[in-house]
């Protein structure tokens, strides 16, 4: 019989995000050519799907901008197959720290990721959490995120791991793996999304060559920038 479930992993670290132009991409790209090399995944074509209810609660939480937000998504890498593994994910952030449970799921079993019951699930905490989420937001999917990403990772410093990601694309229709990464741009062209993840604060030389080019931190959320952008759209067909 196949088990739909594997190990479940847990993240806790420090997440920032900047928006870079051409010049400060290629410019960063040779300063990591001293102190980071391409991580296990390089370069890859990501998948998200994100869950919220029929009042896009989650994603109205993200607009406010609390302190404390949460979502669910269920991830590949690259487009699945049988036997692949794809990953749900919780994630949340609060005061400045990220927290994100994974469970690697078989791509063939992924239907029964949203129908956790106490005689098929491991019991701990994770499952625990995603079932507590499940039952207060009473999710679906909503929203299909897909992106490319570089990624690299610190020499010196392991935990350091920073990605780029561009041909953000988002859309709330044919929320399927299988039919690519298609969709409206998130993001303007020549526009890279830069993400510094790390257990502890940033080594001094990076925010050194932060601050030479000019790169600095910002608010961005894909799924609450693709939520207002349906808004968007709808205030302009209803107009």
């Amino acid at each position: 019989m196949e088990k739909p479930f594997s190990v479940t992993t847990y993240f806790q670290r420090h997440e920032q995000k900047y928006l870079l132009n051409a010049f400060q991409y290629h410019a960063f790209l040779e300063i990591l050519k001293g102190f980071a090399h391409h991580d296990e995944y390089g370069l890859s074509t990501i998948y998200s799907i994100y869950y919220d209810n029929s009042d896009f609660e989650i994603a109205r939480k993200a607009l406010e901008k609390s302190a404390y937000k949460e979502k669910l998504r269920l991830r590949s890498y690259g487009i699945p197959h049988s036997g692949d593994m794809v990953y749900l994910e919780l994630k949340k952030k609060f005061n400045g720290l990220t927290y994100k449970q994974r469970v690697p799921v078989s791509f063939t079993g992924m239907k029964k990721c949203l129908d956790f019951r106490p005689d098929n699930t491991p019991h701990n905490y994770i499952f625990d959490e995603i079932n507590w989420f499940l039952y207060y937001y009473k999710p679906f999917p909503q929203f299909m995120i897909s992106y490319d990403r570089v990624a690299f990772r610190g020499l010196e410093h392991k935990a350091l791991r920073i990605t780029f990601d561009t041909n953000i694309r988002w859309r709330v229709g044919d929320l399927d793996f299988s039919k690519g990464p298609y969709g409206t741009p998130l993001l303007d062209d020549n526009e890279y999304l830069m993400e510094l993840k790390i257990d502890t604060s940033l080594p001094l030389f990076l925010t050194t060559h932060l601050t030479r080019l000019k790169i600095f931190p910002l608010s961005f959320s894909k799924y609450r920038t693709a939520y207002e952008g349906l808004l968007n759209m709808r205030k302009v067909r209803y107009a």
